[in-house]
C-alpha cells in the first residue's frame, strides 16, 4: 500500500524519487565512504561501539548509514517511504552484512500509526513529543 502511495505523491508531483539517486550513488560506494560515514557517526554519537545498543535510522535513504551503525555493533532498524530507498538499503545488507539482524521495511515517519508501532524504541519517550539527543550518552 505504501508503495502505491508514493508512486500517486510522484505522479502529482509532491514526491521527489530520492531512491533513484541513491541506486546511482550506491555505484559509487567504496569502503573508503563507507569508512567515512562509520567515522561520521563515531563523532556525532561520541561513541565508538554501538554494541547492545538499537539504531533506528528514520528515512535511511542509501541505507549508508545504517551500513555503518551495523559495523560499529548495534542493532539496525531502517526505514522509509520511498520504496527504491528502501531497495538500497536491501542491497548493501545483502552486500555487507547479510547474517546480520538488521531490519529493513518500507514505513513513513508522518503517518502517526507507523510511529507508534515503533515505541520500542522510543526508550518511554511519547511519539511525537520533542526531545533532546544528547551525543556521548551510549
Amino acid at each position: 500500500m505504501e508503495e502505491k502511495a508514493f508512486n500517486h505523491q510522484v505522479n502529482k508531483g509532491d514526491r521527489f524519487e530520492f531512491g533513484k539517486n541513491w541506486k546511482s550513488y550506491l555505484n559509487t560506494l567504496t569502503d573508503e565512504k563507507i569508512e567515512i560515514a562509520k567515522q561520521s557517526l563515531i563523532e556525532m554519537l561520541e561513541c565508538e561501539d554501538l554494541a547492545g545498543k538499537t539504531f533506528l535510522d528514520v528515512g535511511s535513504g542509501s541505507g549508508l548509514f545504517s551500513l555503518a551503525a551495523t559495523r560499529l555493533g548495534a542493532f539496525v532498524y531502517s526505514f522509509d517511504f520511498d520504496p527504491k530507498s528502501v531497495k538500497c538499503t536491501e542491497f548493501l545488507k545483502e552486500q555487507y552484512c547479510p547474517q546480520s539482524e538488521w531490519i529493513i521495511e518500507e514505513g513513513s515517519i508522518l503517518k502517526k500509526e507507523y510511529v507508534y508501532s515503533l515505541g520500542k524504541f522510543l526508550g518511554g519517550i511519547t511519539p511525537y513529543r520533542k526531545f533532546e539527543l544528547r551525543p556521548g550518552e551510549c
